[in-house]
């Protein structure tokens, strides 16, 4: 049995490209939500539109701090692992999940590979960092997504565990681009906003709101419901519904959401795993947070940070964003690999028999 543990949107992308591969190929597998994601638009929908079967339990492990929710994930976790005995657990990404999951595994001697590994921000402070180079420590086989990510691990003594695949999340990506294309539509600036940096305090979201209303241009924005939250908690909600350039939609799933980024002609995020995607769908991106993520894409000027509470940043930031364009594929950069992630992840764990 091959157990593969999420808990969030971009694991549930992550995960359907590998279990499809995996199931492809014949081998027993089941899924453990940790609940981290709990809202219908955030998580069920995910498993509907990529074809993944439920998971075999909701530890419904979502809500409270960051100690909290792994605690409750880690309990759970070893329960069920202890009951299902997997002769492996895949983790994907590096949420509290993941690091849950790592640590439960790693106790149960249970080998576990990482899906995402290798990539660095350096700087502790970010909490995803001290999930990811936790997990990495605690894994048996190493998939990275890029050439800098398998350098991180080299660096760390890890190289032997580690291989280079690609992305799966493009795999997932090319996937639903793939089919059947609408009506063309107009370009909009597509924005994603949740990280808590950013949804900290009431300054912050409304410099936040400034940005999008200087930009000028139509502003889609599928709305996270702890951001939500934190507008209405800081009495922002109104004035976030009022900022005449910005169209704030419910959560959508995958599907729509390749759809609409087929459309960006400018992404703005603070997600480590959209900024990357801005990539594949051919919108360069305004990343919102002060941290270093994906390094060749920041290098080529592809993806350029913005703090939206120092007026020389944003300045530069509205320069950057005026010579937004939709770029075709042929133009758009090639660091994650060529689409058969999974394909290489099945064949790696076979060969050094993991299965």
């Amino acid at each position: 049995m091959i157990t593969h543990i999420v808990g969030n949107r971009p694991q549930f992308i992550k995960l359907a490209a590998l279990y499809h591969e995996l199931n492809k190929e014949g081998y027993e597998q089941n899924i453990i939500h940790s609940g981290q994601h709990y809202d219908e638009n955030m998580s069920d929908v995910f498993f509907q539109e990529l074809d993944i079967p439920k998971p075999c339990v909701n530890l419904a492990a979502g809500g409270g701090s960051h100690a909290q929710v792994t605690a409750k994930a880690m309990i759970g976790l070893e329960e069920e692992l202890m009951r299902i005995k997997p002769e492996l657990v895949v983790l994907y990404g590096d949420t509290n999940t993941t690091l849950a999951g790592a640590v439960v595994a790693a106790k149960l001697c249970i080998p576990i590979a990482h899906v995402e590994a290798g990539p660095r921000v350096h700087h502790k402070s970010n909490p995803e960092e001290c999930n990811r180079i936790a997990t990495d420590h605690l894994s048996d086989i190493l998939f990275c997504p890029d050439e800098i990510s398998m350098e991180n691990l080299r660096r760390e003594g890890l190289g032997e565990c580690a291989c280079m695949t690609g992305d799966i999340m493009y795999d997932t990506y090319l996937t639903i681009a793939g089919g059947p294309a609408g009506e063309p539509q107009e370009e909009v600036i597509v924005m994603t906003w949740h990280r808590q940096e950013n949804t900290a305090d009431r300054e912050r979201m409304e410099s936040i709101l400034r940005l999008v209303e200087r930009l000028g241009e139509k502003v889609v924005c599928p709305m996270h419901p702890r951001t939500k939250k934190c507008l209405q908690e800081y009495g922002l909600w109104e004035k976030a519904q009022a900022v005449p350039n910005l169209e704030i939609v419910d959560p959508i799933g995958y599907v729509e959401m390749v759809k609409l980024m087929q459309r960006a002609k400018l992404i703005l995020t603070d997600s480590g795993g959209v900024s990357k995607e801005s990539s594949f769908a051919g919108a360069k991106c305004l990343f919102m947070l002060e941290i270093d993520i994906w390094d060749d894409l920041a290098r080529i000027d592809w993806l350029h940070k913005v703090n939206p509470q120092r007026e020389e940043s944003v300045a530069d930031a509205l320069r950057f964003a005026s010579q937004a364009r939709h770029v075709a594929v042929a133009d758009r950069p090639k660091f994650y690999g060529d689409g058969h992630a999974a394909a290489k992840m099945v064949r790696a764990l076979r060969e050094r028999g993991f299965i």
